[in-house]
């Protein structure tokens, strides 16, 4: 019986040996695995950096352009580049995933609606459509790509723990292609450049203060405006003494104009109708239908008394800009005003479409070889293949053409943030400006 009930090491008094615990091991390399940024991880935190960085490197550019602009810019730089930060410390959980692929989502959305119809009500571009860059383009790019790898490691979060040697291969590569985008000409001055043909190295002629763009290598987009055809040289020739004084007298007689016709209100209430939209360089158009009469010789009073009025704007108490006379029913432009300075125009392709109130808009702009008659004639327009014959005449009071009083275009005559940026024809439609910042 003793032995039947001794210990089998046959030690009396021994202890039995607790069970041997499981290896930790196992589950200590699981975290450890899944606590590393993998593969998926490593590029997705890299895109959403590299797309946060374009923006905080842009904001400046957009802050000059509009305060509201560069406060967006930096706000969506921040909270990528706080994203990005968080991907990259630990294993991401569901919520910080689905925060990135919102995040890049819905800053796509805000960049397709920019670059389509414009942002509305934002900024001091509201309503105007950008033009799509190189440098927006890599962002949108980067941005599309995170919110994919950010869904699809929802979808299979096997895909978080995959490590190897190409975590690293796109970091380096978003970092390369974010340096060459910021380095690039196009992230020069982009925000301006965005809303707007930005041209430079150009002299303008001096001008009003109200412009403020003489003395500037940028001429803020004067260089890109066109006014028709002229009929010939737009040299000025010096008048003999007779001749200044024939032509000194029949300016003289558009003081009467000023005087009765001194804001938008004073015209609308005699009969004049806005005709297309304000334009940098030529103001808004006003034309009485029923009282106008065209040149057709040498200008005599009641001609220069019943001009198309142009005006600095389009609301009601918009000042008075200049004149512009028509002559129609020849090719040869008409003798006009005394001496060889008075360089008549014409335009192509012109579609008017009536409006409500009596007026008329131009919604494909004129001279533009894209445009026919069918396109014009689906909005309900008349379209008319030449308008022939037409001079503008700068003589009311501050707006002066510093060079030419016939001038074709009018440098006082700037949009309200003093450039000459204009939309695109394809963007006119019946708007009442062309101002890319109205």
């Amino acid at each position: 019986m003793t032995d039947v009930l001794a210990r089998p090491d046959g030690i009396a008094g021994a202890q039995p040996e607790p069970p041997t615990p499981p290896d930790p091991a196992p589950a200590a390399r699981r975290v450890s695995a899944t606590a590393r940024p993998g593969v998926a991880v490593a590029a997705l935190a890299a895109l959403t950096a590299g797309a946060g960085l374009i923006h905080l490197v842009m904001t400046p550019s957009h802050m000059g352009e509009s305060a509201l602009e560069g406060a967006g810019f930096l706000a969506a730089a921040w909270v990528q580049i706080g994203l990005a930060v968080a991907l990259a410390r630990t294993a991401p959980a569901r919520a910080l995933l689905a925060a990135a692929a919102i995040a890049g989502a819905a800053l796509i959305g805000l960049w397709a609606v920019s670059r389509t119809v414009g942002l509305p009500l934002v900024g001091d571009h509201a309503g105007h459509a950008a033009t799509v860059s190189v440098v927006d383009g890599t962002t949108v790019a980067f941005e599309a790509l995170a919110a994919l790898l950010a869904l699809g490691l929802l979808r299979r979060p096997g895909l978080l723990a995959r490590t190897g040697g190409a975590a690293l291969v796109v970091p380096i590569a978003v970092v390369a292609l974010t340096s060459a985008v910021v380095a690039s000409p196009s992230a020069r001055d982009h925000a301006s450049g965005s809303h707007g043909d930005h041209a430079t190295g150009h002299d303008m002629v001096a001008g009003h203060d109200h412009g403020d763009a003489a003395a500037s290598a940028d001429d803020k987009g004067w260089s890109q405006l066109s006014n028709g055809h002229d009929h010939g040289s737009s040299e000025l020739v010096d008048l003999d003494d007779a001749t200044q004084a024939q032509l000194d007298e029949q300016l003289a007689v558009t003081d009467e104009l000023v005087a009765s016709y001194p804001t938008v209100a004073d015209a609308e209430a005699a009969g004049w109708r806005r005709t297309g939209p304000f334009t940098p360089g030529l103001g808004t158009h006003y034309v009485n239908f029923g009282g106008m009469r065209m040149v057709t010789g040498t200008v005599d009073r009641e001609e220069l008394l019943t001009p198309v009025l142009i005006y600095d704007g389009w609301a009601p108490d918009s000042p008075l800009a200049g004149f512009m006379y028509l002559s129609v029913g020849s090719q040869t432009p008409p003798e006009g005003f005394a001496g060889p300075n008075d360089h008549w125009h014409y335009h192509e392709n012109v579609c008017l479409v009536p409006r409500a109130d009596g007026g008329l808009d131009t919604p494909f702009g004129a001279d533009e070889t894209e445009v026919d008659e069918g396109m014009c004639t689906e909005l309900g327009g008349r379209w008319v293949p030449v308008v022939q014959n037409m001079v503008h005449v700068w003589t009311v009071p501050g707006y002066e053409h510093p060079d030419n009083v016939f001038g074709d275009l009018n440098p006082v005559l700037t949009c309200p943030d003093g450039t000459y940026h204009r939309l695109e024809w394809k963007d006119s439609g019946s708007r009442a400006t062309l101002c890319l910042n109205p």
